[in-house]
């Protein structure tokens, strides 16, 4: 198994086109990167109590148009409390550098899981296309193997990415901001009370738990690579899915109905870094609803694997 595993991986670096998309990776972190060290860190004003109260009194207006979003609601709801408790504790806010790389950490997840639905979306419809399957085939290893071997390294190549984007992101961050503002605190605000911890802990647990959207995209591509025989379509499919599920997951966060809509549950940063998006969802109830959805997608992906006839 871990000679086939190695051996897709091979596959996978051979391609000078992935290697473009590994660049690709690269200039969207050093982007980032780009638009961290712009904001860099404001320091407040003479008159920050003022300002603060002002917004507050602006929030809560907001809050009470008719026409307010449930987003909406629940990140004013959110700022309120985040510019009280400067107000409470006499702590002038400032835009930290490091806690908005916190905050944008996603992004570079949903770049590497777009990226990976490529490699995932034509692992198996290309082989079967090329011909080239036949060459596995005649091994000793069985389709079972072959499949999961498959699997495994486009989960393994996104990983990768992730990887690469994560520590340039850090290491650039260090050289230019500091690296002595991985220890500084970054707030959040949990069950209505705002809660402290430091930037490095925060830029963990931000890129470990939304690795579930990389885990369900790459799924999805693979699910539909093994029972289509267009690549093409598996690539166009899985990504225009993606995109979608994670739009509507982003723009309906706090509608009930979102609780079963899959791509609501992707970001497990909401149980530790915040709120459920919606009242009743809990850390253990996203895990099984994913599992559920992967095991779906595999009880597709793998039947029609194996039955595939090779022409």
């Amino acid at each position: 198994m871990i000679n086939l595993i190695r051996n897709e991986n091979m596959k996978i670096y051979k391609r000078k086109r992935n290697w473009i998309l590994i660049g690709i990776v690269v200039l969207f972190t050093l982007i980032q990167f780009v638009n961290l060290r712009s904001t860099g860190s404001v320091p407040a004003q003479e008159d920050w109590r003022s300002q603060l109260e002002q917004e507050i009194a602006f929030l809560k207006l907001e809050m009470n148009e008719p026409d307010a979003l449930p987003v909406e609601l629940k990140q004013a709801q959110k700022s309120i409390l985040l510019n009280q408790y400067h107000l409470d504790t006499d702590l002038p806010p400032s835009t930290n550098t490091w806690s908005f790389a916190v905050d944008q950490a996603g992004n570079l997840m949903v770049a590497v899981s777009f990226i990976s639905v490529i490699i995932a979306g034509e692992i198996v419809a290309a082989e079967f296309i090329g011909g080239t399957i036949k060459l596995l085939l005649t091994r000793s290893a069985s389709r079972t193997k072959i499949y999961i071997s498959k699997y495994m390294a486009c989960l393994l190549f996104g990983l990768a990415l992730l990887s690469i984007g994560a520590v340039i992101s850090v290491v650039l961050g260090g050289v230019v901001l500091g690296f002595q503002g991985l220890g500084s605190s970054y707030l959040y605000v949990q069950n209505g009370v705002v809660e402290q911890t430091t930037i490095i802990q925060a830029l963990f647990e931000a890129y470990l738990l939304q690795i579930p959207f990389l885990l369900l995209t790459v799924t999805l591509a693979f699910m539909i690579s093994a029972a289509f025989k267009s690549s093409t379509f598996s690539i166009v499919i899985s990504l225009l899915v993606a995109v979608a599920g994670f739009v509507i997951a982003t723009a309906m966060n706090g509608w009930g109905w979102t609780k079963y809509f899959v791509f609501s549950h992707t970001n497990l940063t909401q149980y530790v870094l915040g709120d459920p998006s919606v009242t009743g969802m809990s850390f253990g109830f996203s895990a099984v609803f994913i599992l559920l959805h992967l095991l779906i997608m595999h009880l597709v992906s793998y039947p029609a694997f194996v039955k595939r006839d090779v022409v």
